[in-house]
């Protein structure tokens, strides 16, 4: 096991590496105290370069005592409130699993079917029940918390909503800004309630291409019908729902260009094909909202960064091009050539140090990619627990 020294150095490097992303502000979505120790650390030794907004987990076991899991919460605010550099208020809440088979750990509405196209008994894992999602959220919004659901299956979509919808109703409170988060799949019934609730979409569109884990792992097993669902990030936008963009790191490879890419041909470096992008893809203007203003947003942090504007924090990218004329395939290869963070300087790709973790960034863009669903089954999100 990696020793404080160790962890806090590999921390600091794929810091330096979000910051030649252009990262400003993230959001982790799984943390507890371990984690906050190490940010405490980091910020101790002047290496914690972003915003960072830890979204502290609770167990599917302690939704069902509201009180104890504010009370966890609270306690774990307390206790790390002298780094400067975290903004508590997010709660994360794992409801469902993954889709892609053989996992099927995702919640659906309607069964999964089987290798031939015949609907089996199984509708994947509902690991929180609407009422008690309802209850939690109510608890935690009634003190000032967000909520951030993971919600894969389109069953967990709508547990997500109906929680949110119970909250709402008790508190009366819709300045919270409530996420779920993923959407890979949701039924078209739900996608105007996004809007009516005030419920954030944070959706990870490096995903929304076709490959072997939107064909050959997930096509045959929800069908034709339910697979033109997938990622419906227009139809939620032209719904009025205020989009927001993550990367899933470290689950996915951190390549925010090429996610941003992604969300308008629906295609990306890797993709054989758009998926859906005559139906789902975003323009270009909608893409990168959804990425600096939506993600501000999500984050109740609009009022300081997300825009550039006079009176806001100097949250500032410079880029080797032009990202809103050039070719959209260009977007995927852009270089950060300078970053800042409230003015600071973060990130220099004229400095050593800033060459390095450049190049760190192009190599891990260059990684190989899985060909066959056969030779990877089973790996993706085991790095995130939800499987």
């Amino acid at each position: 096991e990696p020793d404080e020294t160790r962890l806090a150095d590999a921390a600091a490097k794929i810091l330096a590496e979000a910051a030649a992303s252009g990262i400003t502000t993230f959001m982790e979505a799984v943390v507890g105290r371990d984690e906050l120790g190490l940010y405490r650390r980091l910020a101790e030794s002047d290496r914690l370069l972003q915003r960072f907004v830890p979204a502290l987990r609770v167990e599917t076991e302690q939704t069902k005592d509201p009180a104890a899991a504010v009370a966890y919460a609270r306690k774990l605010r307390k206790d790390f409130r002298d780094v400067r550099a975290l903004r508590f208020g997010t709660i994360k809440v794992f409801l469902d699993g993954v889709i892609e088979y053989p996992a099927q750990t995702a919640a659906l509405l309607k069964p999964y079917l089987d290798e031939d196209g015949r609907p089996t008994d199984h509708r994947g894992d509902l690991y929180v029940s609407a009422a008690d999602y309802g209850r939690l959220s109510a608890a935690f919004n009634a003190d000032g918390w967000q909520m951030h659901a993971h919600a894969i299956g389109d069953r967990a979509v709508r547990t997500s909503l109906d929680g949110y919808a119970y909250a709402l109703r008790r508190t009366g409170r819709r300045d919270l800004r409530n996420t779920t988060a993923h959407l890979q799949l949701v039924d078209p019934a739900d996608l105007p309630r996004f809007a009516a609730l005030g419920v954030v979409p944070c959706m990870q569109l490096q995903w929304a291409a076709r490959n072997t884990w939107t064909m050959d792992a997930l096509l045959p097993y929800i069908g034709p019908e339910r697979h033109r669902w997938l990622y419906p990030a227009r139809s939620l936008r032209d719904r009025r729902a205020a989009l927001a963009g993550g990367s899933d790191w470290p689950v996915d490879p951190l390549q925010v260009w090429n996610q941003i890419r992604t969300a308008i041909d629906r295609e990306g470096t890797e993709g054989g094909g758009g998926l859906y992008r005559a139906e789902e893809g975003l323009t270009r203007t909608s893409s990168l909202l959804m990425h600096t203003l939506g993600t501000a947003r999500q984050l109740r942090m609009e009022h300081i960064t997300g825009t550039v504007e006079r009176g806001k924090a100097a949250d500032l990218v410079l880029l080797d091009r032009d990202v809103t004329r050039c070719p959209v395939a260009d977007i995927s290869s852009v270089e950060v050539r300078l970053t800042l963070v409230g003015g600071t300087v973060v990130h220099d790709a004229e400095s050593s140090a800033g060459r390095a973790a450049a190049a760190r960034v192009t190599r891990a863009a260059a990684g190989p990619r899985p060909t066959a669903h056969a030779s990877v089954h089973g790996g993706r999100h085991a790095s995130c627990g939800c499987g």
